[in-house]
């Protein structure tokens, strides 16, 4: 449109520090391979995007402002208009046009390559964001495979066990949770119950998740005694990733014939044990999983009356939080447990009526971490 010997287009850099070439017509690939242009080495550059206006080369053979006058001169270059590329008042880019004589542009011809320069801007955001939308697409899709995954590995529903009841709920706060309970069938009559809450959420704790689930699983289908089975798990764990990746867990082996519960508790929100009005907290264990790989672990063992409730549940309850920046707090769900027992509820209702208190009480507040909740009723 010009009649211009030849044209680039360059993009800044994501730093903003460097004009990278994107396009060009009629240039040698020794000039463009001349040497980088950084904006704080070029002063026509640092011009034109600090005014948003074009700026104008008569010769950059002799031009003091120009990087490479001997590189123009052997291309042929004489006169040059440089123009930014303007999205939304943001600079994007230049788009440079050159003329094998000396040429001074007049006011048309400004105005054209200014209107081209914007025409060429919304393009090239336009196709940023199309890639953009495209990746992020391709990701979400990803994500979505990886959480179908995920949602596999949580029980569906909790087994069958004849003097019990049974109860969960899983809320993960994004498509990928951390947390995760499980149920393993341990030979003769005996029941293995985990919840674990893993460090951060998202992809990274979900994978973590996996890791230390089949841990759990690969060692408590061999091992009975608990403080060994957690101590085998804390050291995959250790082996296995950093020290900023830990997780806190709960595991028990219920005796579905003598009733007898056995539990080791590692660095996880100690689970109540209410019975008959009163609350007792199942801490007996060791530290957290992941950050020593000598640790060791306790365990205790009672007997689970009739009436008894085991619940057991993740910080992401006890850490909710209302529009006052306060917790829903401990206190407050040992209170709402006991208060559904008094009602005689099941299971299920136990559960349902601690979520339920938990959501009354902080609203519509942004839940911030992932929630899980088992609960075990004695008949």
């Amino acid at each position: 449109a010009l009649g211009m010997k030849a044209c680039s287009i360059r993009l800044l850099s994501e730093d903003g520090r460097e004009l990278l070439v994107k396009a060009v017509a009629n240039l040698s690939s020794d000039y463009l391979h001349k040497g980088p242009i950084l904006v704080s080495q070029s002063l026509i550059d640092q011009e034109a995007l600090r005014t948003l206006k074009p700026v104008y080369i008569a010769d950059e053979r002799t031009d003091p402002r120009v990087l490479y006058p001997a590189e123009a001169r052997r291309e042929g270059i004489v006169s040059a208009l440089c123009a930014p590329l303007i999205y939304r008042g943001k600079p994007e880019g230049m788009i440079r046009v050159y003329s094998s004589r000396k040429h001074v542009f007049d006011w048309f011809e400004v105005s054209l390559l200014q209107a081209i320069a914007g025409e060429a801007a919304a393009a090239i955001v336009n196709a940023r964001l199309y890639q953009e939308a495209i990746r992020s697409a391709n990701v979400q899709r990803q994500l979505s495979m990886a959480a179908d995954v995920q949602k596999r590995m949580i029980p569906s529903r909790p087994p069958q066990i004849p003097g019990f009841e049974l109860a969960t709920i899983y809320v993960p706060s994004l498509e990928l949770g951390g947390d995760f309970f499980d149920f393993i069938h341990l030979p003769p009559d005996n029941h293995g119950l985990a919840i674990c809450d893993v460090v951060g959420k998202g992809v990274r704790a979900s994978l973590l998740m996996a890791s230390i689930r089949a841990s759990l699983r690969a060692h408590a289908s061999n091992i009975y005694d608990m403080s060994e089975v957690l101590r085998r798990v804390n050291r995959d764990l250790c082996s296995d990733t950093l020290s900023s990746d830990f997780a806190t867990m709960f595991y028990a082996v219920l005796d579905q014939s003598s009733r007898r519960l056995t539990y080791a508790n590692a660095g996880h929100m100690p689970p109540l044990l209410l019975r008959g009005g009163k609350v007792c907290h199942l801490g007996t264990g060791g530290g957290v999983l992941g950050i020593d790989p000598e640790m060791h672990f306790g365990h205790d063992a009672f007997v689970l009356q009739g009436g008894d409730v085991v619940f057991a549940y993740t910080d992401g309850l006890s850490e909710a939080m209302n529009f006052e920046d306060v917790a829903f707090g401990r206190e407050r769900v040992e209170k709402a447990a006991l208060a559904a027992i008094e009602m005689g509820r099941n299971a299920e209702g136990i559960a349902k009526h601690v979520l339920w208190e938990m959501r009354r009480f902080a609203g519509l507040q942004t839940r911030l971490d992932d929630l899980t909740i088992v609960v075990l009723k004695a008949l």
